[in-house]
């Protein structure tokens, strides 16, 4: 399966087919195979930024197989990490990892379509990583999503670089902030791929920011 086809996606139903063709292979063909380092790095961007008090339930938007949260549990292993994926088969995948004491990394896992209806739920923080991008989640999801973050919540998500200001994340941001619904956001430019990966190069934006 080739990185081309996930930046091809452009519906909610593309997005399932995608991945529930690629989900038992996408460990291996994916982030083995291109070097992903961008769960990593946003996990740490979350440990470097966001305070370890008050903070105890995380959701972990497009949690794919579980990457980001595997980082995150081991950085943080007192917290609770909810994943939320459109795909049924990628979800499977995250129930199976562990944290390094052999519990699930994820105390729940959420099938959902964000696009359309958001959890009934409140979280003291979320992530995400290489959900926000073309054909992916877009901006008006994005800035629906703060409301799953509670009041002084922290919030660290990544945006395809490319896609930032294209796709209007940065003017949905820019509102947010204008509207006192979220704090001024940090930005933080980082490598999605290592030295050894042929899309070496390629950036994502993190903004790391508050709910108001």
């Amino acid at each position: 399966m080739d990185l081309d086809k996930a930046y091809s996606v452009k519906t909610p139903e593309d997005s399932r087919k995608l991945y529930a063709e690629w989900a038992s292979t996408y460990n291996e063909t994916f982030i083995k195979a291109n070097d992903y380092v961008y769960p990593r790095t946003i996990a740490q961007k979350f440990d470097e930024f966001v305070p370890g008090t008050e903070i105890t339930t995380v959701v972990d938007i497009g949690c794919g197989t579980g990457a980001v949260g595997g980082f995150l549990a081991n950085l943080r292993p007192e917290l609770e990490i909810i994943g939320v994926d459109i795909s049924r088969e990628m979800l499977t995948e995250a129930s199976k990892t562990k944290r390094i004491d052999g519990s699930p990394v994820y105390n729940d896992l959420i099938e959902a379509d964000l696009t359309t209806e958001l959890p009934k739920m409140s979280f003291d923080a979320m992530i995400s990583a290489g959900t926000f991008t073309h054909g992916h989640l877009g901006a008006d999801t994005f800035i629906s999503l703060i409301e799953l973050v509670r009041v002084n919540g922290w919030l660290v998500i990544g945006i395809n670089a490319k896609h930032f200001s294209s796709q209007g994340f940065d003017t949905a941001l820019q509102s947010a902030q204008m509207n006192a619904r979220t704090t001024h956001a940090q930005f933080h430019n980082v490598q999605i791929y290592g030295p050894k990966s042929p899309h070496f190069g390629d950036l994502a934006t993190i903004a790391i920011f508050q709910r108001l």
